[in-house]
């Protein structure tokens, strides 16, 4: 995998944002994952953000993110529907075509599967009319839609072209779920791989995602055998770095994008 396909969270970073798009830039990124607070770091208007994104050749490969659609109230589902129109407005001006659902987290979920599927088939519907895919993320720590084994269940119910799913490395690896039934998914049915690796330690989920994740190969988790699987269904989307990292966050951006760029190097060889 060549890195065309490379990417970076710019939540991984401290900083102005044009300093974070410089240094993904230098250090060889072609891409990062944005999130509306990147537009509005200006105060007096977000065009320079915008005009910024578009004069750079680092793109836009996902937009973050849209949470607890799924199994939500009406009325809680049409505010979901009606952000996610919104942030797909933003989307269009930086020209990104996925947005990022995160699975429904909440307590009072309505654990309904044939609700849930019509739920995210209503939001792929909006982002077909839209010309942009909605990708699927189950967050690990939710009580329900949890790991992405039941999270392609949904996904592949859904049956929707514009609907497909995250592989994130971090709700995979926290709750230890199996790796191999990724081989069973379909390379187009996959739209986003998000990697990272987690130190040995007992600390609390949330904890652990928010603070301390490390760079592929930095910790003790099977990044090896992860990318293996995914890359062994024929998946040839970006690989984004999303590396929530207290200590990153207050260093150097070009510091944090440089040895993210290390450890794909290292991950995928003579290919990058």
């Amino acid at each position: 995998m060549d890195r065309s396909k490379f990417s970076f969270n710019t939540a991984n970073l401290s900083g102005p944002f044009a300093e974070k798009l410089a240094a993904l830039e230098e250090a060889g990124f072609a891409s990062t994952t944005m999130w509306p607070a990147d537009l509005f770091v200006h105060f007096e208007d977000p065009e320079a953000t915008i005009a910024l994104i578009r004069s750079s050749p680092v793109s836009v490969s996902a937009y973050q993110c849209v949470r607890d659609l799924e199994g939500s109230s009406p009325e809680v589902k049409a505010r979901k529907i009606e952000l996610a129109r919104q942030f797909i407005d933003q989307m269009k001006l930086v020209d990104c075509g996925m947005l990022v659902l995160c699975s429904n987290v909440q307590a009072d979920v309505e654990r309904d599967w044939a609700r849930a599927v019509q739920d995210i088939r209503d939001i792929g519907e909006l982002a077909k009319s839209r010309g942009v895919r909605v990708a699927f993320e189950p967050i690990c720590y939710g009580s329900w839609i949890n790991n992405y084994i039941t999270g392609w269940e949904l996904v592949r119910d859904v049956d929707h072209s514009h609907v497909g799913l995250v592989l994130d490395a971090a709700h995979i690896f926290l709750p230890d779920t199996p790796l191999k039934p990724i081989d069973k998914i379909p390379k187009d049915k996959i739209f986003l791989l998000e990697l990272n690796d987690f130190p040995g330690t007992t600390f609390d989920k949330r904890e652990l995602l928010r603070n301390y994740r490390l760079f592929p190969g930095e910790g003790v988790r099977p990044v090896r055998e992860l990318v293996d699987r995914v890359l062994g269904t024929g998946y040839d989307g970006p690989v984004s770095l999303e590396v929530f990292n207290a200590r990153y966050r207050a260093a150097d951006p070009r510091f944090v994008v440089n040895r993210g760029m290390q450890s794909l190097e290292k991950l995928f060889g003579s290919n990058a």
